[in-house]
C-alpha cells in the first residue's frame, strides 16, 4: 500500500500519489490525540496570533498574508459548525497543518 524505501535502491523512494498514505496520517490516532494538545499549547488571545504561531511551530515558516487570511476564514467557518467551540475550531486547524505537505516532507 505504501511506497517504502528499499535497501537496494539506496533508501530512495519513487514519488507516487497513494491516497491511503494521506488517509493513514489524517486518521492516525497520534494526530487525532496530538492536535488538541498542540492547539492548547499554542493558545493565544487573537486568532491571527494563533495562526502565525501555528505556522511557525508546525511548518517552520512565516505565514504569508494570504495564508493568514485563508486560515482565519477557515477558523470562522469551523466556529459556525454545530457543537463547535473556538478551541475545537483551533484543533481542526492544527489537525489540518499536521496533514500539510510541508509538515510531513523533508526538503
Amino acid at each position: 500500500m505504501f511506497d517504502e524505501a528499499r535497501v537496494k535502491e539506496c533508501y530512495r523512494r519513487e514519488q507516487s500519489i497513494i491516497p491511503q498514505q494521506a488517509l493513514a496520517l489524517s486518521n492516525s490516532k497520534l494526530v487525532l490525540e496530538a492536535a488538541p494538545k498542540i492547539a492548547k499549547r499554542l493558545d493565544r488571545e487573537k486568532d491571527e496570533d494563533f495562526v502565525k504561531l501555528a505556522f511557525a511551530s508546525l511548518l517552520g515558516i512565516e505565514a504569508k498574508d494570504d495564508e493568514v487570511q485563508t486560515s482565519l476564514q477557515a477558523l470562522e467557518d469551523w466556529k459556525k459548525l454545530p457543537n463547535t467551540t473556538p478551541q475545537t475550531a483551533r484543533t481542526h486547524f492544527i489537525w489540518a497543518l499536521l496533514n500539510h505537505n510541508d509538515f510531513i516532507t523533508l526538503r
